[in-house]
This record gives structure tokens, sequence and C-alpha cells, in this order.
């Protein structure tokens, strides 16, 4: 019996809130075999409440860590291997932008809580508390999400982010 090979990375739990989760843009991503592995384990709801935002000229949506604030977001746990989170950090500028940490997730009533990741954005300017919360995320043609390799070397999302920006 030969061993499995996916034994040997421990899997992780993941908590996507945005263009990750199943049928939104970015599920491309973690359904590619080529970027690890990732499988659905069920949907799940942040266990405080935090503000998600949909920000920047490319509508990305963001979950801010400013616990207390905005609702409890919905979104979608998936197990994945070491090779799957280090694909993600490169995708989601882990350390220009977003901070992965753990955060204890609840996955229905009376099932308890489950510590996964999650993207946070730790750094980001007081204007995107002034946008409206959401409870869950939606790519929405009022706000249409601009895939990665559609957004321009000239305007990063960074930029929509920095601190510097003149307010209009």
């Amino acid at each position: 019996m030969g061993q499995i090979k996916k034994a040997s990375s421990a899997l992780s739990k993941l908590f996507v809130y945005g263009a990750l989760k199943y049928g939104q843009p970015s599920n491309s991503i973690l359904a590619n075999t080529g970027n690890g592995y990732a499988n659905f384990w069920c949907r799940a709801t942040t266990t405080q409440k935090l503000p998600l935002v949909i920000a920047t000229r490319y509508n990305i949506p963001f979950l801010l860590n400013k616990p207390g604030v905005g609702y409890y977001v919905t979104g979608e746990i998936y197990e994945v291997d070491d090779r799957m989170l280090n694909s993600l950090d490169n995708l989601e500028d882990c350390q220009d932008i977003y901070t992965r940490e753990m955060q204890d997730m609840n996955i229905g009533v009376g099932e308890g809580t489950v510590p996964c990741w999650v993207y946070l954005l730790q750094k980001y300017p007081e204007k995107l508390l002034s946008l409206p919360y959401l409870s869950g995320y939606e790519n929405s043609s009022t706000h249409p999400y601009i895939m990665r390799h559609r957004r321009t070397h000239k305007h990063p999302a960074q930029d929509d982010l920095s601190y510097e920006t003149a307010q209009n």
C-alpha cells in the first residue's frame, strides 16, 4: 500500500467570505489543483461582528479587522493544504494588504466553532468604515469584481487603500 501524498501535508481550515466563495469570480483559484489542495467543508459565520466592505476601483471585498463593527459575516470553510495557503498568500498580497490570522468561526447552532485562517485587512484608511457594511458578499453588476489579471499595474489596489490618498 503506497502512502497517499496528501497525508504528508496537514490540512488547515480556511474561511472565505468574498470572491473566493463558490460561484464567485476567484473560486477557480481554489478549484485549481495546480495551486494545491482545497475542499469545501461547510458554510460558516464569523463569531464576532466585523465590517465587510467593497472597496477600491476594483470592487474588492475586504473584511476589516475592527471587531464589534458591522455584522456577523457569512462565508465558507475550505480544507486546504500548505501549498494552497501559499498560493492564496501570494494572490492576496498577504504582506502588502492582508494579514492571515486564525479566528474561530461559527459552524451552526449546536455545532460550535472551528478555528480557521481568514484574510483580514489590518491597515486601512478610516474612510473604509464609512462604506456600507455587508453580512455576506455576492459579486454584482453594480459593484463588478475586477479579476486580478484585468487590473492595471498603473493603479494597484494598494493605491486606493493608502493613507496618503487625498480625500475627495
